[in-house]
């Protein structure tokens, strides 16, 4: 496995000295204690049912030293960034609860390698595929996956013990007629996305094959995964089992994400600043301003961007909100971004990041804008994470009610909000 550059470790070591400062670690003594922000993330679970909480700055080391280590590939690919979270937070809190600590970069490391070893194997799914039908043929290669029958014999035969699990009344549940089979590696969420790709590569093959043969193209089929609810039509339901136990692991997968519950008093809090109302006035306008019909196109990619279930495609989507605003030009485009978002982060009527982080959240923002960049222009399609979707939403969220907040003030073309965001960047510069 790979190991870290001298750049990593010296980043490490610095995190890891400020991580374990006692006045970001602190014992909860009160109920209160524990009603702070993300309150989960921060917990540290000891021995003995003990917990401590890391403060913003703890936080914040803590991810210093999981995106060093995960950006190294200190796992060869076989781990994901969420993976290397999990287990640099179990090692921390496993030492802290003996009193200790790693002696540098390299023993964190090598402590996170036996977590995250025992996690990695060689895993087989077996999904339902929709839109195919076999036809006086028993099943079909496709390179490393292949089209089976859904059946327990297929189980049997491949000696895997599912007597644990109702396979039947799933493959009943699911309709399903067929399965794509495909084994890989990695923990369980990495060897889950290997398949995929593999499995989404091999499905849009046949319709290319499918196109190519047929007089209307691909439009009379639709072939696909039912990995998911929005691809299974309801509650998706497949399979997979390690190389190591043989074991059936059932998998089931309702609509995702949560129910957003209004209340009287959460409307409340929407309307006052009066954003919420100026943005519906907008929409519902028939003779907009420039900047407005800016706002309204952003704001339709942001609803687009939320609905979507690739997170390359997500994170391309939200750029196509702050594109709206400051791309028009096609100058410089990623320098624009970041100093146009950061200036409305900053400075815009909500302050949503202090003054003192400006020149980190260019620097995020230009991180996440060469992301856009690697998937449009060099057809990267894996190099996205779930953090970084989250984020950008987020950072593009605040910059969009500044937006309409503009246009309550009186702005009313796109280019007096660029003016002033070059203008506040030159500033920030200057004062350095």
């Amino acid at each position: 496995m790979a190991e870290l550059s001298k750049k990593a470790v010296r980043t490490v070591n610095w995190a890891l000295d400020r991580f374990y400062n006692a006045k970001d670690l602190k014992a909860p003594k009160l109920i209160e204690d524990f009603r702070v922000p993300n309150v989960l993330a921060r917990e540290l679970p000891l021995k003995e049912n003990r917990v401590l909480l890391m403060s913003d700055v703890a936080l914040e080391h803590l991810r210093r030293m999981v995106s060093a280590i995960h950006e190294a590939d200190a796992f060869d690919g076989l781990a994901n960034y969420s993976d290397v979270y999990s287990a640099c937070k179990g090692v921390l809190a496993e030492l802290i609860s003996n009193g200790q600590r790693p002696d540098d970069a390299n023993e964190l490391l090598a402590l996170m390698r036996t977590r995250i070893s025992s996690a990695i194997d060689e895993r087989t799914f077996a999904v339902p595929i929709v839109g195919v039908v076999l036809k006086g043929i028993d099943c079909v290669d496709l390179g490393m996956v292949q089209i089976v029958p859904a059946s327990v014999d297929y189980l049997d035969a491949a000696g895997v013990n599912h007597t644990h699990a109702d396979v039947e009344n799933t493959i009943k549940r699911t309709r399903a007629r067929y399965w794509l089979v495909g084994t890989t590696k990695g923990t369980p969420d990495v060897a889950e996305d290997k398949f995929r790709s593999q499995a989404e590569l091999a499905v849009g093959m046949l319709a290319i094959t499918a196109a190519a043969m047929y007089e209307d193209g691909a439009e009379a089929f639709r072939l696909g995964l039912a990995m998911s609810p929005e691809e299974a039509h309801g509650v998706a339901g497949w399979f997979s089992w390690s190389g190591q136990s043989k074991s059936l692991t059932s998998h089931f997968k309702a609509p995702h994400g949560q129910e957003l519950e209004l209340s009287a008093e959460l409307l409340q809090r929407v309307r006052e600043s009066g954003v919420f109302d100026k943005a519906l006035s907008i929409f519902e306008s028939t003779r907009r301003s420039p900047l407005e019909e800016a706002i309204a196109k952003a704001v339709y990619w942001y609803a687009d961007a939320q609905r979507e279930q690739v997170p390359v495609m997500k994170l391309v989507k939200y750029w196509s909100c702050s594109e709206t605003f400051f791309s028009a030009d096609n100058k410089d485009v990623a320098r624009a971004l970041s100093a146009g978002v950061a200036a409305v982060l900053v400075f815009g009527h909500f302050r949503f990041v202090p003054e003192g982080e400006y020149a980190k959240i260019k620097q995020r923002v230009t991180k996440l804008y060469d992301h856009r960049s690697r998937a449009l222009h060099g057809a990267s399609h894996h190099h996205v994470s779930s953090r970084e979707t989250a984020d950008l939403s987020q950072c593009t969220a605040w910059m969009l009610l500044n937006m309409i907040s503009f246009a309550e003030q009186g702005y009313t073309r796109v280019e007096q909000v660029k003016e002033q965001c070059e203008r506040l960047d030159r500033l920030m510069k200057a004062n350095k």
